[in-house]
């Protein structure tokens, strides 16, 4: 089975690829869209909102402290886990720590050892808002319509997915040569617009405001191409 899905994720790299930069232009105006829509709804005042923002400052005040560094490492690394598991790849350790140089080691803040590897266990962390997914799953399980306090928590789990996300976007980074630097500069872009404009189109207008960005990102990419 995990040979399938390895051969599967191979076949679909770069097809991938060639998708993801098409689709990017039109992933940038539909998002750029759906926050033009979310200042016009004064989306500071919303649940979303104000946890988004709220996130944000408590960022910058604490995103430096080693009980930030050793959550943001161990959601990056339990990323890396979870798509590991979905691929049929067996996970032999997980760790974190907390930055302290005393017990930095080789592997750095973090360390996941796993029986393989492939290009969607290795961007994982870098596309996929584990925080994010946690609260709004939880959400959907515990009550159909989401309350004020789980709306906030929603959106401040999204500002922490995409504030740690960029903290660990960098060169030097080793995932990035796994996966390759030219395959990781194509699809990042693309993933992250979807993602992120799928996130805040469901909260700010469910599943049809959802399908509305999917379209408009598809039109939008088949004008600029010419089909």
């Amino acid at each position: 089975m995990q040979s399938l899905i390895h051969t599967f994720l191979s076949l679909l790299k770069w097809p991938l690829a060639a998708c993801a930069l098409a689709l990017t232009p039109a992933c940038a105006l539909a998002f750029w869209e759906i926050c033009r829509q979310l200042v016009q709804l004064e989306v500071w005042k919303h649940p979303f909102g104000i946890g988004f923002s709220g996130t944000l400052v408590l960022w910058m005040i604490f995103g430096r402290s080693r009980f930030v560094k050793f959550w943001s490492t161990m959601d990056h690394e339990f990323t890396h886990a979870i798509f590991a598991w979905i691929t049929g790849v067996r996970v032999l350790e997980l760790r974190s720590t907390d930055g302290s140089p005393e017990v930095l080691t080789d592997d750095s803040e973090g360390h996941v050892r796993i029986a393989g590897g492939n290009w969607l266990i290795a961007l994982s962390p870098y596309f996929f808002p584990t925080a994010a997914a946690v609260i709004w799953i939880s959400t959907w399980a515990l009550a159909e319509i989401p309350s004020v306090f789980a709306r906030g928590m929603i959106g401040a789990a999204t500002a922490y997915s995409i504030l740690s996300t960029v903290r660990e976007i960098h060169p030097l980074q080793s995932d990035f040569d796994k996966a390759g630097k030219l395959f990781t500069m194509a699809v990042l872009p693309c993933l992250n617009l979807v993602i992120y404009g799928v996130i805040i189109a469901n909260e700010f207008g469910g599943e049809r405001q959802v399908v509305g960005y999917l379209k408009l990102v598809l039109s939008k990419t088949a004008a600029w191409i010419g089909v």
